[in-house]
Protein backbone atom coordinates (compact mmCIF):
# COMPACT_ATOMS: atom_id res chain seq x y z
CA UNK A 1 0.00 0.00 0.00
CA UNK A 2 0.80 4.27 -0.62
CA UNK A 3 1.32 5.46 3.00
CA UNK A 4 -0.65 7.02 4.98
CA UNK A 5 -4.01 5.44 4.60
CA UNK A 6 -6.45 7.09 6.45
CA UNK A 7 -9.83 5.30 5.50
CA UNK A 8 -10.60 1.88 4.69
CA UNK A 9 -13.77 1.12 3.10
CA UNK A 10 -15.20 -2.31 2.73
CA UNK A 11 -17.02 -4.80 0.15
CA UNK A 12 -19.12 -7.26 2.23
CA UNK A 13 -19.58 -10.69 0.75
CA UNK A 14 -16.50 -12.53 0.26
CA UNK A 15 -14.69 -10.04 2.50
CA UNK A 16 -16.34 -9.76 5.60
CA UNK A 17 -18.92 -12.65 5.12
CA UNK A 18 -18.55 -15.83 4.06
CA UNK A 19 -21.89 -16.26 1.72
CA UNK A 20 -20.71 -17.70 -1.73
CA UNK A 21 -22.13 -20.94 -0.90
CA UNK A 22 -25.40 -19.88 0.81
CA UNK A 23 -25.81 -17.41 -2.51
CA UNK A 24 -25.17 -21.14 -4.79
CA UNK A 25 -27.64 -22.91 -2.63
CA UNK A 26 -30.54 -20.71 -2.64
CA UNK A 27 -30.56 -20.07 -6.72
CA UNK A 28 -30.41 -24.18 -6.65
CA UNK A 29 -33.27 -24.16 -4.50
CA UNK A 30 -35.09 -21.46 -6.27
CA UNK A 31 -34.39 -23.07 -9.73
CA UNK A 32 -36.38 -26.68 -8.35
CA UNK A 33 -39.12 -24.43 -7.18
CA UNK A 34 -39.21 -22.60 -10.57
CA UNK A 35 -38.91 -25.72 -12.50
CA UNK A 36 -36.14 -23.96 -14.61
CA UNK A 37 -33.52 -27.39 -15.90
CA UNK A 38 -30.26 -25.15 -15.29
CA UNK A 39 -27.09 -26.66 -13.63
CA UNK A 40 -26.28 -24.27 -10.80
CA UNK A 41 -22.30 -23.78 -10.91
CA UNK A 42 -19.98 -25.19 -8.08
CA UNK A 43 -18.56 -23.03 -5.27
CA UNK A 44 -15.26 -23.47 -8.09
CA UNK A 45 -16.77 -22.94 -10.95
CA UNK A 46 -18.57 -19.93 -9.67
CA UNK A 47 -15.29 -18.36 -8.53
CA UNK A 48 -13.34 -18.94 -11.72
CA UNK A 49 -16.62 -17.32 -13.37
CA UNK A 50 -16.31 -14.46 -11.39
CA UNK A 51 -12.36 -13.76 -11.48
CA UNK A 52 -12.95 -13.41 -15.29
CA UNK A 53 -15.28 -10.55 -15.15
CA UNK A 54 -18.34 -12.01 -14.91
CA UNK A 55 -20.94 -9.72 -12.62
CA UNK A 56 -22.44 -10.75 -10.27
CA UNK A 57 -23.53 -7.70 -8.26
CA UNK A 58 -26.55 -6.96 -7.02
CA UNK A 59 -28.36 -10.12 -6.96
CA UNK A 60 -30.35 -9.65 -10.23
CA UNK A 61 -27.24 -10.21 -11.96
CA UNK A 62 -25.64 -13.25 -9.80
CA UNK A 63 -29.11 -15.18 -11.12
CA UNK A 64 -28.49 -14.11 -14.59
CA UNK A 65 -24.79 -15.00 -14.03
CA UNK A 66 -26.09 -18.88 -12.93
CA UNK A 67 -28.32 -18.83 -15.93
CA UNK A 68 -31.86 -17.51 -15.01
CA UNK A 69 -34.11 -16.78 -17.65
CA UNK A 70 -34.80 -12.79 -17.76
CA UNK A 71 -38.50 -14.30 -17.21
CA UNK A 72 -37.84 -15.20 -13.91
CA UNK A 73 -35.80 -12.96 -12.43
CA UNK A 74 -37.92 -10.43 -10.67
CA UNK A 75 -39.45 -13.36 -8.45
CA UNK A 76 -35.79 -14.49 -7.77
CA UNK A 77 -34.96 -11.39 -6.19
CA UNK A 78 -37.83 -10.44 -4.51
CA UNK A 79 -37.74 -14.04 -3.03
CA UNK A 80 -33.95 -13.71 -2.40
CA UNK A 81 -34.86 -10.09 -0.24
CA UNK A 82 -37.40 -11.78 1.62
CA UNK A 83 -35.96 -15.13 2.78
CA UNK A 84 -32.06 -15.12 2.03
CA UNK A 85 -31.60 -13.71 6.03
CA UNK A 86 -33.97 -16.27 7.12
CA UNK A 87 -33.04 -19.14 5.42
CA UNK A 88 -29.41 -19.00 4.26
CA UNK A 89 -27.87 -16.69 7.00
CA UNK A 90 -23.71 -16.97 5.93
CA UNK A 91 -21.17 -16.45 8.87
CA UNK A 92 -18.80 -13.58 9.22
CA UNK A 93 -15.36 -14.69 8.67
CA UNK A 94 -13.03 -15.37 11.88
CA UNK A 95 -10.85 -12.73 13.00
CA UNK A 96 -13.15 -10.04 11.36
CA UNK A 97 -14.00 -8.10 14.91
CA UNK A 98 -10.69 -7.99 15.63
CA UNK A 99 -9.11 -6.83 12.15
CA UNK A 100 -11.60 -4.04 12.90
CA UNK A 101 -11.30 -3.21 15.80
CA UNK A 102 -6.92 -3.06 15.06
CA UNK A 103 -7.85 -0.56 12.08
CA UNK A 104 -9.65 1.45 14.27
CA UNK A 105 -7.19 1.52 17.26
CA UNK A 106 -4.48 2.97 14.29
CA UNK A 107 -6.62 5.52 13.64
CA UNK A 108 -8.45 4.88 10.31
CA UNK A 109 -11.85 5.49 9.50
CA UNK A 110 -13.65 2.35 8.55
CA UNK A 111 -16.84 2.16 5.75
CA UNK A 112 -18.85 0.06 4.08
CA UNK A 113 -19.54 -0.57 0.00
CA UNK A 114 -21.96 -3.07 -0.63
CA UNK A 115 -24.31 -4.24 -3.49
CA UNK A 116 -26.16 -5.69 -0.59
CA UNK A 117 -29.14 -4.43 1.49
CA UNK A 118 -28.70 -3.39 5.00
CA UNK A 119 -31.29 -5.97 6.16
CA UNK A 120 -28.58 -8.73 5.04
CA UNK A 121 -25.71 -7.55 6.22
CA UNK A 122 -26.40 -5.52 9.18
CA UNK A 123 -27.50 -9.07 11.29
CA UNK A 124 -24.79 -11.14 9.64
CA UNK A 125 -22.34 -9.00 10.76
CA UNK A 126 -23.68 -8.08 14.10
CA UNK A 127 -21.89 -6.49 16.92
CA UNK A 128 -18.84 -5.30 14.39
CA UNK A 129 -21.23 -3.10 12.84
CA UNK A 130 -20.51 -0.30 15.85
CA UNK A 131 -16.86 -0.11 14.13
CA UNK A 132 -17.56 1.38 10.97
CA UNK A 133 -18.28 5.30 10.11
CA UNK A 134 -22.45 5.91 10.19
CA UNK A 135 -22.09 8.39 7.26
CA UNK A 136 -20.24 5.99 5.15
CA UNK A 137 -22.27 2.92 5.48
CA UNK A 138 -23.24 2.64 1.32
CA UNK A 139 -25.32 -0.10 1.16
CA UNK A 140 -27.48 -1.20 -2.33
CA UNK A 141 -30.95 0.26 -1.02
CA UNK A 142 -29.55 3.35 0.94
CA UNK A 143 -30.60 5.71 -2.10
CA UNK A 144 -33.84 5.43 -4.22
CA UNK A 145 -31.80 4.54 -7.07
CA UNK A 146 -28.81 2.67 -6.53
CA UNK A 147 -25.85 3.78 -7.08
CA UNK A 148 -22.29 2.45 -8.53
CA UNK A 149 -19.30 1.22 -5.82
CA UNK A 150 -17.51 3.65 -7.66
CA UNK A 151 -19.38 7.13 -6.82
CA UNK A 152 -20.38 5.86 -2.86
CA UNK A 153 -16.39 5.30 -2.62
CA UNK A 154 -15.92 8.77 -4.07
CA UNK A 155 -18.74 9.97 -2.10
CA UNK A 156 -17.26 7.84 0.93
CA UNK A 157 -14.26 9.60 0.38
CA UNK A 158 -15.69 13.20 0.01
CA UNK A 159 -17.82 12.74 3.48
CA UNK A 160 -14.51 12.04 5.58
CA UNK A 161 -12.89 14.84 3.62
CA UNK A 162 -10.17 12.46 2.84
CA UNK A 163 -7.85 12.51 -0.29
CA UNK A 164 -9.20 9.70 -2.72
CA UNK A 165 -5.66 8.15 -2.82
CA UNK A 166 -5.47 8.30 0.95
CA UNK A 167 -8.60 5.76 0.96
CA UNK A 168 -8.06 1.59 0.24
CA UNK A 169 -11.23 -0.49 -1.19
CA UNK A 170 -11.18 -4.02 0.39
CA UNK A 171 -12.32 -6.50 -2.27
CA UNK A 172 -12.88 -9.96 -3.92
CA UNK A 173 -13.80 -9.48 -7.15
CA UNK A 174 -11.95 -7.79 -10.23
CA UNK A 175 -14.84 -5.57 -10.64
CA UNK A 176 -14.28 -4.22 -6.88
CA UNK A 177 -10.59 -3.57 -8.23
CA UNK A 178 -11.86 -1.07 -11.11
CA UNK A 179 -14.67 0.56 -8.92
CA UNK A 180 -11.43 1.50 -7.02
CA UNK A 181 -9.65 2.80 -9.53
CA UNK A 182 -12.85 4.56 -11.11
CA UNK A 183 -12.76 6.40 -7.48
CA UNK A 184 -9.11 7.00 -7.27
CA UNK A 185 -8.57 4.71 -4.30
CA UNK A 186 -6.28 2.59 -3.62
CA UNK A 187 -7.30 -1.51 -3.52
CA UNK A 188 -6.46 -4.72 -1.79
CA UNK A 189 -7.82 -7.89 -3.01
CA UNK A 190 -8.73 -10.85 -1.01
CA UNK A 191 -7.88 -14.57 -1.98
CA UNK A 192 -10.56 -16.44 0.19
CA UNK A 193 -13.17 -14.83 -1.24
CA UNK A 194 -15.55 -14.69 -4.35
CA UNK A 195 -12.79 -14.15 -7.30
CA UNK A 196 -9.39 -12.74 -6.74
CA UNK A 197 -7.01 -16.02 -7.22
CA UNK A 198 -4.00 -15.68 -4.54
CA UNK A 199 -1.75 -16.31 -7.91
CA UNK A 200 -3.54 -12.97 -9.82
CA UNK A 201 -0.40 -10.92 -10.51
CA UNK A 202 -2.92 -7.73 -11.08
CA UNK A 203 -3.88 -7.02 -7.35
CA UNK A 204 -2.08 -6.63 -4.16
CA UNK A 205 -3.84 -9.52 -1.95
CA UNK A 206 -4.05 -10.86 1.14
CA UNK A 207 -5.07 -14.87 2.01
CA UNK A 208 -7.26 -14.31 4.90
CA UNK A 209 -8.83 -11.76 6.87
CA UNK A 210 -6.10 -11.72 9.79
CA UNK A 211 -3.75 -10.13 7.22
CA UNK A 212 -5.23 -6.78 6.30
CA UNK A 213 -3.90 -4.86 9.35
CA UNK A 214 -0.39 -5.95 7.78
CA UNK A 215 -1.49 -4.26 4.93
CA UNK A 216 -3.22 -1.11 5.40
CA UNK A 217 -1.27 0.56 9.06
CA UNK A 218 1.82 1.58 8.26
CA UNK A 219 4.41 -0.79 10.25
CA UNK A 220 7.25 1.55 9.96
CA UNK A 221 5.10 4.36 11.86
CA UNK A 222 3.48 1.78 14.60
CA UNK A 223 7.44 0.73 15.57
CA UNK A 224 8.31 4.36 15.69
Amino acid sequence: MQFPVHAVFFDVDGVLIDSLPQHLQICRDKAIEFGLQIEIPSHDAMRLLISRGTKVSPMRNFFLAVGFPETHLDKAVADYEREFMHRYRPQIFECVEQMLAKLRIAGLKLGLVTSNTRANVAPALGPAMKQFDDSCLFFFDRYSAPRPKAWCLAEGARVLNSVPDTCVYVGDQPNDATAAKEAGFQFLGVSYGWGIAKSDPRFETVDSVAEIPNKLVDQRAMVS
